[in-house]
């Protein structure tokens, strides 16, 4: 498994030779080996680029990530990588029964707020921890009193002032659901490598989404996208969008911590549905801000 994110933005033409990808940019060839990509996401509509290379990037696992004019991942090509127990896996998935999702959806809730209250902690916000510590004592089967959903307010007015809300048209907005989209990308390739059906999910439902599971997992992780996104509104020097894009791409090549062990983000991700897949505990995921 590769490393390298490559993130095309230019009007380029991409092309598949001797299993490296090609970039032909401005009278210039750029070359990369498949064998060192993990992600590549194309952010330019007037992009060309093969459909030979796009077979290649998926025979080799590799996400592709495609952005539409607004800059936005758009749809993603998921290599459909067979696992070896996937049968099994699936019949396993479908069982899931009311108690367990239940476990599982408080679990994944639980550690979410715990990670949001971190991130206030990191940015020495001030705010009413024993709020937060009654509403985790609070969640009941499903959130079905959205303990969640009363824990985001408190916490994105604690970030961005009681005016703030993520229906909003804003930078802010848009920085977020950048990365909240590139999040849900690595998590729906992991839960097809791991052998899951991305459509039977644990809490998320709705007619039109392929990857509810997706929408589910990768809960616990948003807050890394919030950290960054905040430090960025926070600076006092103004940072061109396309290095915003760049340096969220570029959390995923960081480590966090699983059982006082260190992970690269895409292992962790893979590590955290291992426990769903296996019927374990959910592990609580701990982000190094200081070392980013």
């Amino acid at each position: 498994m590769g490393w390298k994110i490559i993130d095309i933005e230019s009007n380029s033409q991409v092309k598949l030779f001797l299993n490296n990808l090609i970039i032909f940019r401005d009278f210039k060839k750029i070359t990369i080996p498949l064998c060192d990509i993990d992600v590549v996401v194309f952010d330019n509509i007037k992009t060309t680029v093969t459909i030979r290379l796009i077979n290649q990037l998926t025979k080799n696992n590799i996400l592709t990530i495609i952005c539409n004019e607004k800059h936005l991942p758009s749809s993603l090509i998921v290599p459909q990588i067979g696992n070896f127990n996937s049968l099994k896996i699936l019949e396993k998935q479908i069982n899931w029964n009311v108690k367990y999702k239940h476990l599982k959806w408080k679990e994944i809730v639980t550690h979410k707020i715990l990670n949001q209250v971190e991130i206030l902690k990191h940015f020495n916000l001030k705010f009413d921890t024993h709020f937060f510590n009654e509403i985790l004592l609070e969640i009941r089967p499903f959130d079905i009193s959205n303990r969640e959903g009363h824990a985001a307010k408190v916490y994105w007015h604690t970030l961005y002032g009681k005016e703030f809300s993520r229906h909003d048209d804003n930078d802010i907005n848009h920085m977020l659901n950048y990365g909240y989209s590139i999040l849900y990308s690595y998590f729906s390739r992991s839960i097809i490598k791991k052998g899951l059906d991305p459509r039977i999910s644990i809490f998320h439902k709705s007619f039109d989404n392929y990857f509810a599971l997706s929408s589910d997992l990768m809960e616990e992780f948003r807050p890394l996208i919030d950290w960054y996104v905040y430090k960025v509104n926070q600076s006092k020097e103004k940072i061109l969008i396309v290095d915003v894009k760049t340096n969220i791409l570029k959390l995923f090549n960081q480590k966090c911590m699983i059982v006082d062990k260190k992970y690269f983000i895409p292992q962790a991700i893979d590590i955290y549905i291992d426990n769903l897949v296996n019927e374990r505990e959910i592990p609580k995921v701990n982000f190094l801000y200081d070392e980013y």
